[in-house]
């Protein structure tokens, strides 16, 4: 894989109306990342944070290259990491057979226990950190806008406890055009909102108009971050770039002490055992740890995904 393909800056630069409504850029973190109090009261009140250059770019960029690989093996990018053919949808027949081996990536859950991040999230915590081990590469192929991530909040598809934080970060350079996040800031403090069914990952949504806040997104680099709370709505960018898939990946964390949702601990989508996902690895500390804590288990509320008239 040539890794300057990885590059954006031949991205399209038009963006339809769906990117052209009013957006403020995010207040980047990074300034306040040693104070934790800063932390906290940043997140209490605009229910995100966003940090410039939290990790070291190769880092990011290898991790990338192994996906990117995978993808270019099984014909959906080229070797200059153009989109090839029709889009492949997420949890669609012909999506598994690139999402089941990134699932079995060792780089891939070994990222989600950074040193940077956790100590980031403990700053919020303020206690042991659970890093759930779902999980979750998202694979967002152009000229498949209806398909995009609408808004909602993460709390009705990861329960447990309400102070799960969902760490977002695209594995390339990410322009809007590309299809970046956007959160509306404040949004945490409103509750949670009535679903309704919805295309694109996650299969619901919620109606923002009329709640009166401004959405945020920015042009994001390699490195770059962006952490939520669970009640905090947002949403994906279409992919408008024409010609490049958009790679990031989704990480949740929260409190050792807090409840978490049985099949939060199971792979993302359950079609794979941690058996078949570790069976390469390397690293035994990335496996099963959170048997050794002593979790507080609950069940899944259905009731939450169904539509409120």
């Amino acid at each position: 894989m040539n890794t300057a393909a990885a590059n954006t800056s031949g991205f399209q630069s038009s963006e339809s109306s769906a990117n052209q409504e009013t957006m403020l850029p995010f207040d980047d973190a990074a300034p306040i990342l040693e104070d934790a109090a800063a932390l906290r009261q940043r997140m209490a009140q605009e229910g995100y944070l966003f940090v410039r250059s939290l990790l070291p770019a190769q880092e990011v960029e290898a991790l990338y290259e192994r996906i990117a690989a995978i993808c270019q093996k099984y014909g959906w990018i080229d070797e200059e990491g153009y989109a090839l053919g029709e889009p492949r949808l997420e949890g669609k027949p012909e999506f598994w057979e690139v999402y089941d081996e990134v699932q079995c990536l060792e780089e891939f859950h070994a990222l989600a226990h950074h040193p940077t991040i956790i100590k980031l999230i403990e700053a919020l915590v303020q206690e042991k950190v659970l890093v759930h081990p779902r999980h979750i590469a998202r694979i967002a192929y152009p000229r498949a806008e209806f398909f995009t991530t609408p808004p909602h909040q993460d709390h009705v598809l990861i329960q447990g406890t309400p102070q799960t934080y969902t760490f977002w970060m695209p594995l390339l350079d990410c322009p809007r055009n590309l299809g970046g996040l956007a959160v509306l800031p404040g949004s945490h403090t409103i509750g949670i909102l009535g679903v309704h069914k919805a295309e694109g990952p996650g299969g619901v949504g919620v109606t923002t108009d009329g709640l009166g806040l401004t959405w945020r997104s920015n042009d994001l680099q390699r490195g770059d971050a962006l952490l939520f709370h669970s009640h905090t709505v947002h949403k994906a960018l279409p992919n408008l770039s024409g010609n490049r898939l958009r790679i990031s990946v989704d990480y949740r964390y929260q409190g050792a002490s807090q409840p978490i949702v049985a099949d939060g601990l199971l792979a993302h989508y359950g079609r794979l055992s941690w058996e078949q996902i570790y069976a390469n690895w390397t690293r035994p500390d990335l496996q099963y740890y959170w048997e050794k804590m002593d979790l507080q288990v609950v069940e899944r509320d259905r009731s939450m995904r169904e539509e409120k008239h």
